[in-house]
């Protein structure tokens, strides 16, 4: 398995190669430019003359009060782009999420996950997409503002910056699938993802510092995105091959009648030890304890 700070380039040259994914990327732009242009007509139409005539009551003068009005209007567009942005933008992001699980080959990670329902979903959803995403925002801009002298020193400096930033970035880009596939709670996905904080920031300072490209920010933020579902993809993977591993080690055909624990366990066999003998239905039994998982793996049992 690849390390954590490799996933946002391998999300780029995934992105690149599979065309389909490129719709989810299209469509939440094409949503805000015509967003944008009804926001505009609409407040030149109406926002502008009564901010305008506002102005002209309180004896302004005419030319002061039309250009402060326009520059106003510019800037309340400006504003509800932004907004609807940033609601739209997380919705679209998941369904990238989930389209990138999908090309991989991942199609059983939908059939496995955790049943949430429609009700707690919903919430979760809310809190995740709207209320957690302002606040990963806020989180985001005030670790920025801290960081910010660090970009005085040359390039360690920033490396630095981007590494304490990317711990929520990461964050940000697991919610969705540990709410919605592994039936986390909010507060049970921050404290998984602080207790892996350091692969975190490996992963997210990447994904910061490609986001600090001009322009092509635009892009990374989408394959960022693509990054984190292949890392997922693989730990997934991994974790079932674990557990693969495991069963195939722990399914040995037991004799007819009793069966020692030195059966199933050879290691703990010696010439001189004391082995008691269990019978057919315990030895299945510690078989399907074996081959269960724990609630912060990324088996199928935990998806």
């Amino acid at each position: 398995m690849a390390p954590p700070y490799t996933y946002p380039i391998s999300g780029v040259f995934f992105f690149v190669a599979k065309p389909q994914l490129w719709s989810k990327v299209v469509c939440p732009f094409f949503l805000t430019l015509v967003a944008g242009i009804l926001s505009l007509v609409l407040s030149f139409m109406y926002l502008l003359p009564l901010q305008a005539h506002a102005l002209i009551n309180v004896n302004c003068p005419a030319w002061i009060a039309w250009t402060v009005s326009v520059i106003f209007v510019l800037l309340e567009s400006a504003l509800f782009d932004i907004l609807f942005f940033a609601i739209v933008v997380p919705f679209f992001q998941d369904a990238l999420f989930d389209a990138t699980l999908k090309a991989r080959g991942m199609e059983r990670m939908f059939q496995t996950r955790i049943d949430v329902g429609g009700m707690v979903l919903c919430c979760r959803g809310v809190s995740s997409g709207l209320v957690l995403g302002i606040f990963l925002i806020l989180a985001q801009i005030f670790v920025w503002i801290i960081t910010a002298p660090l970009h005085l020193i040359p390039v360690v400096g920033t490396i630095i910056a981007c590494y304490i930033n990317g711990w929520p970035a990461c964050w940000g880009q697991h919610i969705h699938y540990d709410l919605e596939f592994r039936g986390f709670s909010v507060s049970e996905s921050r404290r998984f993802a602080w207790h892996n904080r350091n692969a975190y920031c490996q992963f997210g300072g990447v994904a910061v510092a490609l986001e600090l490209i001009p322009l092509f920010n635009l892009l990374f933020m989408w394959t960022n995105v693509v990054g984190a579902a292949l890392w997922v993809a693989d730990k997934y993977e991994k974790n079932e091959a674990e557990i693969a591993k495991q069963g195939s080690s722990l399914s040995v055909p037991p004799p007819s009648g009793d069966t020692s624990v030195a059966s199933i366990y050879p290691s703990q066999r010696s010439t001189n030890s004391f082995v008691p003998s269990i019978n057919s239905s315990e030895h299945a039994r510690l078989l399907q304890n074996a081959n269960s998982v724990p609630r912060d793996s990324y088996g199928s049992s935990a998806v």
